[in-house]
């Protein structure tokens, strides 16, 4: 069973969220209805230290895109970049030796700019690859994101070689929609839809290019400062994960606050504080166990709804029906009924 609790980790630079709210200012949508169901507060945009969710990135998009109503209207927008927009980052990126040295870093650090997918870089048949695995979001959100991110390497590789470029093909895992002609134009290249991967292919013959702001010492220090910033998340993100394991471990007995924490040898204050710090909590993380375990008994047993809310810790089968209506919008039997499985004794 697959549980995915990286949702609520508070990863996404605040900067980011700034700059799609001044587009939208720009092009006159209000702040009131860009924030919309959002959890993203003004308080917070006056942070420049803060960081919002994957999930509040993600609704952002969402209304973002409810509110424009143009599929595809960011293929038309120029594209301009600046080393400074990528932070700590960019300035690794500038400093290297090479153009394939500045995007091994890229790849190694993507993450620590609050990239909601996996980014690799691989060569085939003397072809660049940066591939997108793992997209958090779907639909429409999830095709806004792959195609922002390639429209803004073509713009990123200029100003690090210093020359006109252009890709060789851009590869997207979804049908072509209507406005497909839009796509060639933005890209300046060929575009294939229903592929495999989403990928963005060019010229490997580029990635032995010299950088002209090459620096040996800053590269290095820049990528040093890199490494500490990505392990220091990596570390808080295991917190959740050290938690929820422990929860699976033990199905039915799922201990309180102080005793996780005395068995991950923390504090209960500290584990309170470092969890709220993600923006979650110790209830919130006990009720995602809870709701996948509810599932994978749903759609993978004959147990009885009694027999699972007794398995799930709950005293009462009500308050089990309770927290499932409270997470999927339908009871226990309807969506068991809804998947099709034999639900045998309810």
């Amino acid at each position: 069973m697959t549980i995915n609790y990286s949702l609520d980790k508070k990863a996404i630079p605040i900067a980011q969220a700034k700059n799609l709210m001044q587009v939208m200012l720009a092009n006159g949508f209000p702040l009131e209805e860009q924030l919309m169901g959002t959890g993203i507060s003004q308080e917070a945009m006056a942070n420049p230290g803060e960081r919002i969710t994957y999930r509040q990135r993600i609704k952002q998009l969402e209304v973002m895109l409810d509110l424009i109503g143009d599929r595809g209207f960011w293929l038309d927008l120029p594209r301009d970049v600046s080393i400074s927009e990528y932070g700590l980052l960019g300035y690794a990126m500038m400093s290297s030796a090479t153009l394939e040295q500045a995007i091994n870093i890229a790849v190694n650090y993507h993450k620590m700019t609050g990239a909601i997918f996996e980014l690799t870089f691989l060569v085939e048949d003397e072809e660049a690859v940066l591939r997108i695995e793992h997209l958090l979001p779907v639909g429409r959100v999830a095709e806004y994101v792959v195609e922002d991110l390639f429209q803004g390497v073509t713009p990123l590789i200029q100003l690090l070689i210093g020359t006109d470029h252009k890709p060789l093909v851009v590869h997207l895992d979804y049908a072509r929609p209507d406005i497909g002609d839009r796509y060639e134009l933005a890209f300046n290249c060929p575009v294939k839809f229903n592929q495999k991967w989403c990928e963005y292919r060019f010229d490997a013959e580029l990635l032995k290019l010299p950088l002209a702001e090459a620096d040996s010492a800053t590269a290095r220090i820049c990528e040093q400062s890199c490494r500490k910033l990505l392990d220091r998340m990596d570390i808080e993100e295991d917190i959740v994960s050290r938690v929820s394991h422990l929860l699976l471990s033990t199905p039915g007995e799922f201990p309180k606050l102080d005793v996780v924490a005395e068995r991950l040898s923390l504090g209960s204050r500290t584990l309170r504080r470092r969890l709220m710090e993600l923006g979650t909590n110790y209830q919130k993380i006990l009720d995602d166990v809870r709701k996948g375990l509810a599932i994978e008994y749903l759609l993978t047993t004959n147990l009885s709804v009694q027999d699972i809310s007794e398995l799930l810790g709950y005293s009462e089968v009500t308050n089990f029906r309770r927290a499932f209506l409270k997470w999927s919008k339908v009871s226990p039997y309807q969506y068991r009924k809804n998947s099709g499985t034999d639900c045998g004794s309810i």
